[in-house]
This record gives C-alpha cells, sequence and structure tokens, in this order.
C-alpha cells in the first residue's frame, strides 16, 4: 500500500524554467523530509514543462489548458495533492537549508491555518515578515525579522503551508481576481472572518525573486483591479462597528491618530472624518509604531506615551479637538486625493 507523503510541494510555473530549475534544485538539495512535488505548468509558452519534466527531482506534472494564473493553478494543484498539508509556492523562489518542518509545525498542531516563511533576498536580506491590512484594503509590509511565530493580516502567497481539507472547505483562491494579486489577500481574509490565524515562521527562510513574475506595468494594473475587489468585497469587516471597531488604519487621510483603550465613539467620530485610526490596548503597544503618528488619545501611561512617541501631540477625549488642531490636522468628510498611482507606491512610501 502506498503511503502518502508528509506534505505536497505545489509549484505553479509559467515560462522561466531557468527559475523553476533554480528551485527545483534547492527542493533537492535542501528538503530531506518526505514529500512530493507536484509542478502546475500554467501554459507556458516555452519549453518550461518539458524541462520540469526531465529534472532530478522526477515531479509529477500537470499542464493546464490556458493560464489560469496563480490561484488558478494553486486549486488545481491542491486538489490533485496527496497529502494532508500542501505548500503552495511560486516558481521564482528557492528554499534554504531547515526550512521544511518549522513551516509544517503550525499546521500540523492546528496552530494556524496558514503558515508562510520569512521571505529573504539573495543576500539573506529579509524582504517580507507578514503585513497589516488597513480599513482601506491596503497592505503595508512589515520587514522586521523576529523569532517564534507571528500572526499577521496577511502574508504573501509565494510560499503557503496550508491544510489541503481547510483550503478546498474555503473555496480555495477566488479565480475571479484573475491571473494574481489580491488573491492572498481575500483568503487571508476569509481567514480572519472565521476567526483562525496566519502566522509568519521565523525560523523558515526562503529566497523570493519578488517581481519575477510579472511585469511592472502589469503588476499596477492587477493590483488597481483586484485591490478594489478585495476592499469592496470586506469593507464590512475592516469597518466593524462603533462598540467593536476593527483595529485597522486608513492608508490615504488627513492625519494618523492612536487611541489607547476603550473609546468606540472617538474612534468612530475619527474614522467618520478620514482620520486613520490604530486602536491599541496599551502604551506600549506605541513601540512597534516608531513616529508614525501624529496625535495620540490616552488617559493614562503619559509618562511611556511621551517616550514612544516624541512627534505626537498627546491628548484625552475631551481634548481631542484642539490637538488635531495643534498637529495641523483638518478632518473632512471629503477624503484626500490618491497621491499615489499603484498600491505598490502607496506600500512603499506612505508606511
Amino acid at each position: 500500500m502506498k503511503v502518502a507523503p508528509r506534505v505536497t510541494l505545489v509549484v505553479i510555473a509559467y515560462g522561466q524554467p531557468d527559475l523553476l530549475e533554480a528551485l527545483l534544485d534547492s527542493i533537492a538539495d535542501h528538503t530531506p523530509e518526505a514529500h512530493e512535488i507536484l509542478v502546475v505548468d500554467n501554459a507556458s509558452p516555452d519549453d518550461t514543462y518539458e524541462r520540469a519534466a526531465r529534472h532530478r527531482t522526477q515531479p509529477r506534472l500537470i499542464k493546464a489548458n490556458r493560464n489560469l494564473g496563480y490561484g488558478g493553478g494553486a486549486n488545481l494543484g491542491v486538489r490533485a495533492s496527496n497529502s494532508d498539508v500542501v505548500i503552495i509556492m511560486n516558481s521564482d523562489l528557492e528554499v534554504t537549508e531547515g526550512w521544511l518542518s518549522p513551516l509544517l509545525r503550525p499546521i500540523e498542531t492546528n496552530s494556524a491555518v496558514i503558515a508562510a516563511p520569512l521571505y529573504v533576498d539573495e543576500t539573506d536580506k529579509v524582504v517580507e515578515s507578514g503585513a497589516s491590512l488597513t480599513a482601506d484594503g491596503h497592505v503595508h509590509r512589515a520587514q522586521m525579522a523576529s523569532t517564534g511565530l507571528a500572526p499577521v493580516d496577511h502574508v504573501s502567497a509565494a510560499c503557503w503551508a496550508v491544510k489541503r481539507t481547510w483550503f478546498q472547505r474555503m473555496g480555495g483562491f477566488d479565480p475571479s481576481y484573475g491571473l494574481g494579486y489580491f488573491e492572498d489577500v481575500d483568503l487571508c481574509a476569509v481567514a480572519a472572518a472565521n476567526k483562525e490565524v496566519v502566522v509568519v515562521v521565523n525560523e523558515s527562510r526562503v529566497v523570493h525573486r519578488t517581481g519575477a513574475s510579472f511585469s511592472s506595468t502589469a503588476v499596477q494594473r492587477l493590483s488597481h483591479r483586484n485591490h478594489a475587489r478585495a476592499e469592496t468585497r470586506w469593507y464590512w469587516m475592516r469597518r466593524g462597528t462603533q462598540e467593536n471597531p476593527w483595529p485597522g488604519e486608513t492608508a490615504i487621510c488627513h492625519g494618523r491618530v492612536a487611541v489607547i483603550g476603550h473609546h468606540p465613539k472617538v474612534v468612530s467620530q475619527l474614522r467618520s472624518r478620514n482620520i486613520s485610526v490604530a486602536v491599541l490596548d496599551k502604551a506600549i503597544d506605541l513601540s512597534h509604531r516608531p513616529n508614525r503618528d501624529d496625535v495620540v488619545v490616552a488617559e493614562s501611561e503619559l509618562s511611556t506615551v511621551a517616550a514612544l512617541a516624541p512627534r505626537a501631540e498627546i491628548t484625552t477625549p475631551e481634548d481631542l479637538e484642539n490637538a488635531l488642531r495643534r498637529a495641523g490636522i483638518a478632518p473632512s468628510s471629503t477624503p484626500p486625493r490618491p497621491r499615489f498611482s499603484s498600491i505598490a507606491t502607496t506600500r512603499s512610501r506612505r508606511w
């Protein structure tokens, strides 16, 4: 009786056979754990399929009859996998020594429904370690390595470990996102809506050649279209309610305010006037927001607030209007004009 592998590595490829071969070589060199490799060729216009078939790892191959996009290719591969745990992988990766077992652990122990590694460049510099989603649907990447498991709102699906049954029960990646971009944001939002956990595993590192899959023009076009789709779909969750405001922020705004403690009416009023709001439990949480806020609303721990937010106006809820004026913020029911032409620019410059 054939025993199912511990994990299926589902690699989605479209052209660029050199990158695919580099990934397969790295898997062969750094993956002693029992696994199978399944390559989904998205109707590549070159010899990607043939070169994969000749590779020493002897991957199982599926050739799509058209380019299904990253999400569609992943859905096809997961359906064809033979293991309980699946790792969905872009072909522009290279794995490193010791990458796999730490990545599988949170999925096998049901600590998370999605686990991703730290993404690094060729010099081992961290290029992505998860991201936060703001209330208007923008993605803001963190680039700070830490240790252990780091819960995040979102992390790129370039390398995701998931339970096959969970992925299929959630419907996989939504094919309406087309060739790519924001299908991973969408599925992370599905997890959040179900109160499930997405983590970055800091003990697992994978080299990611970011941007190798699309041209810059295609990135802008896909990002604009799919951001609007994801923002509209998940607006209800990110806005929350007055009694239980969602703690996310807004990228395009008149100013930024951190509110420490439970002040739902203050939060609601600020957001209605197009001010970005971060809801924090304690003053120490400001340590993760270096010089980000224009105003901090707090009723206690004022010395800690002053030390961690030295450039911000510090105020009580009662004196908020005066603090906004001192900070040069002019609240308005009309949002400011976007300063940037693409979501990628917003990620890199605004935050």
